[in-house]
């Protein structure tokens, strides 16, 4: 559902969002959930303001039920760097605004309850956003870091991963607060919501590396020089094995060896996605080497 407007970029409500301002007003916590609303919003813009900062395009903001997700059209995640200082500037906003809060708390008259939801609202947002789970902001802080080591496609499943995992134990505290006469709503929705978002990423890294090697050549020829990066593997090897090591930035070149360990060949990255689109992922490199040694 489409709420407005921010700067010019479109914000969208996600149901699961609905759901959870709903439930909170049902139970008589009205300014509670405009207060909530307006933390989200607040830790969205500051994604927006940084996306912006590296010149990069938002298309739409999403109103989440942990906070949101500013949707950028460029691949983002195939920057590392780029990526890390977009999530990690999310929670820190949450900070900021504690800072702001406490300054201004003997100008700002408000009862202490209310003061009291505030704080804890925010830190709540922070700390949750911090934990290394895709799609929160520290999962993809983790993901920008292990990209630089693994490769996108691997560094997404292990976020994502992490990700279903606390979706799971949340429903499983959800159920369990039931079970003990507590109400533990916005556990079943928030971990519901966790769980189907990180299996959304995994399922959307496919797509994103298939973006990263459709551009790939037009990046070697616009930036002419690239930092070159080496791997080693075997003529058994298939390209997907090797397409889930690739690291974003880098111009990759695999040494091939053959079963005795014998250098057996060379084959460059835009080989491989040449071969990668006309043959498949399951190709051997052994089929692939063109420079035999």
């Amino acid at each position: 559902m489409k709420l407005g407007y921010f700067f010019g970029i479109p914000i969208l409500v996600n149901p699961f969002f609905i759901v959870l301002l709903f439930s909170t007003a049902l139970i008589g916590k009205l300014l509670e959930t405009v207060i909530l609303f307006i933390i989200v919003i607040w830790h969205e813009s500051a994604h927006v303001m940084m996306a912006r900062y590296y010149g990069l395009s938002v298309i739409e903001i999403e109103l989440l039920p942990f906070g949101g997700v500013a949707k950028i059209d460029e691949l983002i995640q195939l920057e590392p760097g780029v990526e890390r200082y977009i999530a990690i500037v999310g929670p820190l906003s949450n900070g900021v605004l504690l800072v702001m809060v406490w300054l201004l708390e003997p100008r700002l008259l408000l009862p202490t309850e209310l003061l009291k939801f505030i704080i804890q609202a925010n830190i709540g947002m922070m700390l949750f956003n911090v934990l290394p789970a895709l799609p929160l902001d520290g999962g993809r802080f983790l993901r920008s870091l292990l990209t630089e080591k693994y490769g996108y496609r691997q560094a997404t499943e292990k976020a994502a991963s992490i990700g279903q995992i606390f979706g799971v134990l949340l429903l499983f505290i959800g159920m369990a607060s039931f079970y003990y006469n507590y109400n533990g709503l916005i556990f079943l929705i928030i971990g519901f919501f966790l769980l189907i978002s990180a299996n959304k990423e995994k399922a959307a890294a496919v797509y994103v590396l298939m973006r990263y090697l459709t551009r790939k050549k037009q990046e070697v020829r616009l930036k002419r020089v690239m930092l070159a990066k080496e791997l080693v593997a075997t003529e058994e090897t298939s390209l997907g094995e090797i397409l889930r090591q690739l690291t974003p930035s880098y111009y990759h070149i695999v040494w091939v060896l053959d079963i005795n360990g014998t250098l057996a060949g060379m084959i460059t990255e835009l080989e491989m996605i040449d071969a990668f689109l006309e043959k498949g992922i399951q190709t051997r490199l052994g089929e692939l080497i063109k420079y035999h040694l």
